[in-house]
């Protein structure tokens, strides 16, 4: 008599995560595995006839020629790599905080939660250039010589001074102080789905611990330190690799501003293509480093 198989939980739980993926790799294969291998064979080839889209294998010309001879390549990518490594620990920092002070019983809380995630709903390409003061529109009927304009313009004003504060300050303090409004403007817009991230994480921390560090005595730093951020080391990393990839990925960096500018304001859809290739292989490097580092100190509270 054959005996009845029952699948485990872990096993039932697998299943499940593999029909929620189902959908995106389906579209991956059907619309975006083509156009990445022609992407990828473009850039090591040199459009000879647009009509007919017909190319020639150029070799690694287009990717020496973004490290040897392109003037703005190199410095655009390491100032994006700059702002990220600046940027990504505040953002993350910042999410928890503001998570850790929603998961609070507060009055309007859900006013408050709805605050913080009003950019993300509103954070299509269109309205937040409306919103932001058209600072991210990119111009795709200039030249190259007008593609230096159009990365400056991506830079996102924030929350601007008026002409009396300015002079009242002076040149110098209110460069620092708008500076500063940049930032705080830049964090509250890109900060929205990780709050929401660490909103999760902390509501599946069992009560029951907190209980147990209240009756030995523990202050809400210790608990902190003990209790909150341990459990919450799974989502921080998780945190942490989406904001490195949202900050390369975002609308104002100026490296996706100079390769959406070569590859259609000038046209030049070769080296476009080796110039994304590039970008995408030091964002993957960048991303495989932090989960590298911080994976150590991920704990799992299913871990056997």
């Amino acid at each position: 008599m054959r005996k009845k198989r029952f699948l485990t939980m872990e096993r039932r739980d697998n299943y499940k995560g593999y029909l929620f993926a189902a959908p995106w790799v389906a579209g991956f294969l059907l619309f975006f595995l083509y156009p990445l291998s022609q992407s990828f064979l473009l850039s090591f080839s040199q459009i000879r006839d647009i009509s007919i889209f017909q190319f020639a294998f150029q070799g690694l010309n287009n990717y020496r020629n973004a490290f040897l001879q392109d003037v703005n390549f190199v410095p655009l990518l390491m100032g994006s790599i700059r702002n990220t490594l600046l940027n990504t620990p505040i953002v993350v920092v910042f999410s928890l905080f503001i998570a850790i002070l929603l998961n609070r019983n507060l009055r309007l809380k859900g006013l408050y939660r709805m605050g913080f995630l009003l950019p993300v709903l509103l954070g299509s390409g269109a309205v937040m250039q409306n919103l932001r003061g058209n600072a991210a529109v990119v111009d795709f009927t200039s030249g190259m010589q007008g593609a230096s304009s159009g990365i400056e313009s991506a830079d996102l004003t924030g929350i601007g001074l008026t002409q009396q504060l300015t002079m009242m300050l002076g040149p110098v303090a209110a460069g620092y102080l708008q500076t500063v409004l940049n930032q705080v403007s830049a964090i509250l817009w890109m900060s929205g789905i990780q709050i929401i991230l660490f909103l999760g994480a902390l509501q599946t921390i069992p009560v029951a611990y907190y209980e147990a560090a209240l009756c030995d005595g523990a202050s809400e730093w210790e608990k902190f330190w003990k209790i909150t951020l341990p459990l919450s080391m799974p989502v921080v990393l998780l945190v942490t690799i989406y904001t490195i990839i949202d900050y390369f990925t975002h609308m104002d960096n100026s490296v996706m501003v100079y390769i959406i500018q070569v590859s259609f304001a000038d046209f030049n859809l070769a080296y476009g293509s080796a110039l994304s290739w590039i970008y995408f292989l030091f964002v993957s490097l960048f991303v495989a480093a932090a989960f590298l580092l911080m994976r150590r100190h991920v704990f799992y509270m299913g871990d056997k």
